[in-house]
């Protein structure tokens, strides 16, 4: 008996170095704060579907396609937004149908389609999920099945009625508070109340105010219940988008009138709980007169700038206040949101760009071996550290050259980066390869199913001697 326990001790110890061998190498990641910093713990992303940058920006007038100008809506607290926040007002869509345009948002993609959502690390949900946010959403539309998949808890219409929408509660993580689902259930039941005796263009103003309602009630609770509780909720109004198709100009200028109504408890909410606030479209919306009955922004005809370009207000503690007039791609918003919330990772297929908001910027450096390192602005070193292989320096002056130098045994090795947004750079030394990349979810997630194969399998081992034995 003595020798086959020998035996079966030995297989044990040879199953578990194949196994091992099977683990990624993990980076720990080594953060320096150069400057004090101040950036948000959480993130509201309210997507209001459909809202062009002409008829929310100030100073713009919207046109028609016929080349008249339409009477923009009145949204006194947006205009207030850049004071408070800061105000891009030409970000340009690359696709302005519904489904790619909320995939680029979330994954920085900017050919996203929504089945890229779906894929492993492709999303901002999935890198900040990395990074300890729970992930929840309300969402009237533009909620595919791989959005709604990306969300740890998610109220959703199942269907796009105004007048008797179907709503769920669905659930995909077990991490979720309990509370924050009740909530959820508790506003799902309160849509009824909203819409009771509404009629018309009052329907569509009524869903607005029940969404954005329910997200000053979400963002308040998370403050009272969970203010350790690290999150990203995403709202969805839709409504706009639908009033634009069958309610005209009228329709759409008196939903966006609706929703900039509400918009202040939600700031205040935000700001009080050191939560980032961001507001944006996924596309807008054109009318072929000024007086136009039904609007369009998906097919070729309405392929104008009141379709393509749509506003990205952010107000967040550590942000300049303004109005940046440079265009930028919709793809960019995710890297902004990402470098607002100062988070390293990126989405694993985007090809935007950060763009610079705050007064400072990060730079993550990643190499294949351990080294020693340092950041120097000309001949002053500005911080240096050593024994690991990826660093996220905190806090740079932005739009400077900065000189990064590593060291590995006699190997010296140096870039030189102009810091004009967050950047990421890599160096390889003529060591044996390490992977330097950070230990991102996917990487989690292997070492942990490797694990579990190997607990069942001697489990089974072990099962199998007590029966023999």
């Amino acid at each position: 008996m003595a020798a086959k326990m020998r035996m079966f001790l030995k297989l044990s110890v040879l199953l578990f170095t194949c196994f091992s061998l099977t683990l990624p190498v993990i980076a720990a990641q080594t953060c320096i704060e150069v400057s004090e910093t101040n950036p948000p713990q959480n993130m509201v992303l309210l997507i209001v579907d459909g809202m062009g940058s002409g008829y929310v920006s100030p100073g713009m007038v919207p046109a028609a396609l016929d080349g008249s100008l339409i009477i923009p809506p009145e949204v006194p607290f947006m205009d207030s937004l850049a004071a408070k926040g800061v105000l891009l007002p030409y970000i340009n869509v690359p696709d302005s149908r519904t489904g790619p345009a909320h995939s680029v948002i979330v994954t920085g993609y900017s050919g996203a389609q929504p089945e890229i959502v779906a894929y492993a690390g492709a999303t901002i949900f999935d890198v900040l999920e990395d990074e300890g946010f729970i992930t929840f959403a309300l969402m009237h539309k533009g909620d595919a099945a791989a959005m709604r998949a990306e969300q740890d808890v998610i109220l959703f219409s199942e269907d796009n009625s105004i007048t008797e929408p179907i709503l769920k509660v669905q659930v995909n993580s077990d991490a979720v508070p309990p509370g924050i689902i009740d909530e959820l259930e508790y506003w799902k039941q309160q849509l009824p109340v909203y819409l009771e005796e509404t009629a018309g263009i009052e329907s569509y103003i009524a869903y607005s105010d029940w969404g954005l309602d329910a997200a000053v009630d979400m963002v308040s609770l998370m403050a009272s219940q969970y203010p350790d509780v690290k999150y990203i909720f995403t709202i969805n109004v839709g409504v706009l988008d639908s009033a634009g198709h069958y309610r005209g100009v009228d329709g759409y200028v008196d939903v966006i009138e609706g929703v900039d109504r509400r918009l202040e408890p939600l700031y205040t909410a935000a700001s009080e709980s050191n939560t980032a606030l961001v507001i944006t479209g996924d596309h807008g919306m054109a009318f072929r007169t000024f007086d136009g009955a039904r609007g369009g922004h998906a097919s070729e005809d309405y392929w104008f700038d009141e379709a393509l370009t749509v506003p990205l207000f952010i107000v967040s503690p550590n942000i300049v206040p303004g109005v940046i007039e440079d265009g930028h791609g919709q793809e960019d918003v995710a890297l902004t949101l990402l470098s607002v919330l100062d988070v390293a990772g990126r989405p694993k297929y985007g090809d935007g760009e950060a763009i610079l908001v705050k007064d400072y910027a990060n730079l993550w450096v990643s190499s294949n071996t351990d080294a020693g390192i340092e950041v120097l602005q000309g001949p002053e070193t500005i911080a240096s550290s050593s024994g690991g292989n990826s660093y996220f320096f905190i806090g740079l002056k932005p739009k400077i050259n900065y000189t990064v130098r590593i060291s590995n045994g006699d190997e010296l090795l140096e870039q030189v980066v102009h810091l004009d947004v967050d950047r990421a750079i890599s160096f390889g030394t003529s060591t044996a390869y390490v992977d330097g990349n950070m230990w991102d979810g996917e990487n989690r997630r292997k070492v942990i199913a490797s694990i579990l194969i190997f607990l069942v399998i001697i489990g089974g081992m072990m099962l199998i001697y007590r029966i023999e034995h």
